[in-house]
């Protein structure tokens, strides 16, 4: 007998741990006659009286003995090509004072129709020998089962060893899932499964569909694990199905951080699916299926089904221009927007720069996943843009950050027809690391996270003056160019860009520390860039307006195509972010041109000035000639004002440019009050001054107008002075000769003769100067030459101002050394006045006077002697 029993305790071990034969896990299928289908179809035809059900609870327990029983807790189906799998879980509850063993009780299923299936214990519960007094244990068993047949058609039966019976057994009672009975958690609800022996709740957080390309989508589906147990869950041999209506399966994928699941005792974990599927699928009332693998052959086997939300619009990673996209980011809101695009096109094809703002609205830092970009055109050709703006980037609440992305397209430029598309980090390591293995399938596709239609470029077009408005963080700007002027600067020009900037806001706005930027022929300028305010202080209020100039240097002789002015946002001293593009045809503006006798008036209301030549003087010489300029500047305004160091150039009608040296007062002029300017350059002698233009500006160094002794490296805001050559007719007296701003009147001239080798010259004048007039230090120099009658010439190099004093019935006396003198008792002499400039005169006035002979000794007769 205790052979008996032995062998039959044998034999019962052995059927209860022989292991499962291993069951692939399901390709798609397209079997509308689906388990699940059929569990569907089922539901549909409940009446009102058998309504769906989601727990078993309901199902009256097995009696395995007097005291302790076993209920049926969970039961799950899967369906496969060549079948459906089945599992189920049966929980004992062990109430009585002694061990329950296990080996004594097992399980049977049978169909209504009479077909016996022989489940099996999956392979971490066949160690499963006793049940504790007092204690509970739950034993999971699955079985395959053809395709047609439904959770409702099976009797799951509770057996037990009974020798009494013909056969050992004895049927303790049956299990009969309702037909109302649905294995699928309804949306929004968590399901509770065992995975590694712990309990976890399973509950599905969303639903994200991504376009694709080639007529694929991408779904996106978020998990919340609930880890409700007491001990660590260790990253369970779990995969993931997407489930459709029509009882297709996609298998999904986890991202990067979700391949490993690690969860503590009472801790959750959020995981993100993915799975990329044809556009023709319908994803409504689509299910998510859990599945694990046991043992070494893999089995698979179902644990939960979850009823998936339908998916929205709102879920749509699509938006419309100037638009933000809202991602999660560690549970924080991380907004998105393409802020601004620009388009340079260039022989069939395009440059496509944009900037892209992240902004951090969440409550904690975040770190930025790397997202990767790329342009998508209607024909689905793509451009992956390249940038490392992303790495390492970290954002605390409220920050924001600006990147850069630039692509070249081919076609014509048309916005329209395409968009820019944020990607999923991909997993990097995957891909250089071959020699670890990565959980489940690894993660190898990336989908967008957003999909952006690209703004209206923020750039004028090739006219000059139309206001352009752009709306930013720092307010609303109408920004125009008003000039573009290229001008010549030694061997090189410059390119000089007047910007009006308005605030087009209700409130007042600070401008952002701007920087200028060319683009020439789709190529950036890196030289020198200047940005000058015409005011200072960058306070705008409403409606208010300023004025900047934008300055480099270019070649000479390089022609220009098209032309790029861009003010960029300095947003630390390594990064700049584009504020806005003004476009032009490369067609330079020619400089204004003032007329002969013409004056031109600049500024505003408050702050006018009036310029115009007042003459130009030739001063010739041997090999070359000085052409010399006084420029008039008339103060309109009402209080002291004036413009800053003026720079100019001569130019010939054939283009020729010769750079002219100013001297100008270096104080302000007061209301009315008028300045001279003085302009002069040596010119070969070939040159006809007649056709003569002198360019204007005003200076710039160092980002500012040039004031004082500071010397200018370039100009703007330049205008072209007709400047022809006044012709100065030599006055017969020395009255009134012009020396402007001085005007100078010989009243007398005595020249004595005193019978020695000495003539002693007195000439009493008035000098006068006109105090309207501010002018810097004269270079000019008046030569009052003596010629006697034999040709011999005497000159007195004087300043004035200075050797001649302003004033009336002044003094001045020289003296004249020659040997012809001693014998000379009478006689004329000529009295010339010349201006001369940097060594070269022109001649203003003459007058012939008679020797005085009132100092020659009194014994001698007051004739001339020869």
């Amino acid at each position: 007998m205790d052979q008996k029993k032995m062998f039959v305790s044998l034999l019962a071990s052995a059927l209860l741990i022989s292991s499962t034969a291993g069951i692939a896990m399901a390709a798609s299928t397209t079997n509308k006659t689906s388990a699940t289908s059929s569990n569907s179809n089922a539901s549909k035809k409940t009446t009102s009286t058998n309504k769906v059900v989601h727990t078993l609870s309901n199902l009256s327990p097995v009696k395995v003995t007097a005291r302790s029983s076993v209920r049926l807790t969970d039961v799950n189906i899967l369906s496969q090509d060549d079948g459906n799998v089945v599992t189920y879980t049966l929980s004992y509850k062990n109430n009585d004072s002694t061990p329950m063993m296990m080996l004594d009780y097992w399980s049977k299923v049978k169909t209504k129709g009479g077909t016996l299936f022989s489940p099996k214990l999956i392979a971490k519960d066949q160690e499963k020998k006793t049940v504790a007094a007092g204690s509970t244990v739950d034993l999971t068993y699955v079985m395959k089962v053809g395709r047609d047949v439904k959770l409702s058609d099976l009797n799951f039966l509770i057996v037990k060893w009974d020798f009494s019976q013909s056969n050992y057994e004895r049927t303790l009672g049956k299990f009969n899932v309702p037909a109302s009975y649905s294995i699928t958690a309804p949306v929004g609800k968590p399901k509770t499964v065992r995975l590694s022996d712990s309990a976890v709740k399973v509950k599905v957080s969303g639903i994200k569909v991504f376009p694709g390309e080639d007529k694929n989508q991408y779904v996106k589906i978020g998990v919340n694990l609930n880890n409700i147990s007491y001990k660590l869950l260790e990253n369970p041999n779990i995969k993931w199905i997407l489930r459709t209506p029509s009882g297709t399966n996609y298998p999904l994928t986890p991202d990067k951080d979700s391949t490993s699941v690690s969860i503590q005792a009472q801790a959750n974990k959020a995981l993100s699916l993915m799975a990329s599927l044809p556009t023709s699928v319908k994803l409504q009332k689509s299910e998510l299926l859990l599945v694990e693998e046991q043992g070494e052959e893999k089995t698979v086997l179902p644990v939960a089904a979850l009823q998936l939300p339908e998916a929205s619009k709102a879920t749509n990673v699509e938006v419309d221009a100037n638009q933000p996209n809202i991602l999660s980011v560690e549970g924080q809101r991380l907004s998105t927007l393409l802020e601004s695009a620009k388009v340079r096109i260039d022989d069939g094809e395009y440059d496509l720069n944009m900037q892209f703002v992240l902004k951090n609205e969440g409550k904690k830092a975040v770190k930025v996943p790397t997202y990767t970009f790329e342009v998508r055109t209607a024909d689905g050709t793509i451009y992956p843009i390249e940038t490392k703006a992303l790495d390492a980037l970290k954002l605390n609440p409220g920050d924001i950050k600006t990147i850069k992305l630039n692509a070249t397209l081919q076609g014509d430029g048309d916005t329209s027809k395409i968009k820019l598309y944020a990607m999923s980090p991909v997993d990097k390591t995957e891909s250089t690391d071959t020699t670890t293995p990565t959980s489940t399938s690894g993660f190898v596709f990336s989908y967008p996270v957003g999909v952006y239609a690209i703004p209206q470029s923020v750039s004028t077009g090739d006219g000059l003056t139309t206001e352009t408005v752009i709306k930013n963080s720092k307010g609303t700007f109408g920004v125009s160019l008003g000039s573009l002027q290229r001008l010549p600067w030694l061997d090189s020009d410059i390119v000089a860009a007047k910007v009006t900037i308005r605030n087009a806001g209700s409130k007042t706005v600070q401008l952002p520390e701007l920087e200028a930027m060319f683009t020439i022929d789709s190529a950036q300028i890196d030289g020198d860039k200047k940005l000058i305010y015409t005011q200072s202080g960058k306070l705008l209020g409403a409606g208010m307006t300023t004025e900047a100039y934008l300055l480099t240097k270019i070649p000479s002789e390089l022609r220009i195509g098209r032309l790029e002015v861009s003010l960029n946002e300095k947003v630390s001293e390594e990064e700049t972010n584009e504020w806005i593009t003004l476009n032009t045809s490369g067609l330079i503006q020619p400089v204004s041109y003032v007329g002969t006798g013409k004056t031109y008036t600049t500024g505003t209301e408050d702050r006018e000035t009036e310029m115009g030549v007042r003459r130009t003087i030739l001063y010739p010489g041997t090999s070359s000639d000085i052409v010399y300029t006084e420029f008039e500047i008339t103060n309109k305004s009402l209080r002291q004002s004036g413009l800053g160091k003026l720079v100019g150039y001569f130019k010939t009608s054939d283009g020729q440019y010769y750079k002219a040296s100013a001297k100008q007062s270096e104080r302000t002029s007061g209301p009315g009050q008028k300045s001279i300017v003085t302009f002069w350059a040596k010119v070969p002698k070939s040159v006809t001054f007649s056709d003569l233009r002198l360019l204007v500006g005003e200076g710039i160094a160092d980002s500012k107008f040039v004031t004082g002794e500071g010397e200018a490296t370039a100009y703007v805001n330049a205008l072209a002075f007709e400047v022809p050559p006044t012709s100065i007719n030599v006055q017969v007296t020395l009255s009134n000769i012009d020396l402007y701003p001085y005007l100078l009147t010989a009243n007398s001239v005595r020249a004595y003769l005193a019978g020695s080798s000495s003539v002693q010259v007195e000439m009493n004048y008035s000098l006068s100067r006109n105090e309207e007039i501010e002018m810097g230090e004269s270079e000019h120099k008046l030569i009052l030459a003596l010629t006697d009658q034999t040709g011999k010439t005497f000159e007195k190099e004087l300043a004035l101002g200075t050797d001649l004093k302003t004033g009336t019935n002044q003094t001045l006396s020289w003296s004249v050394e020659d040997s012809l003198y001693e014998k000379l008792r009478g006689g004329s002499y000529r009295i010339t006045v010349y201006d001369q400039f940097q060594g070269q005169r022109i001649r203003l006035a003459e007058q012939s006077y008679g020797y005085d002979i009132s100092k020659l000794p009194k014994d001698e007769f007051g004739f001339p002697t020869f």
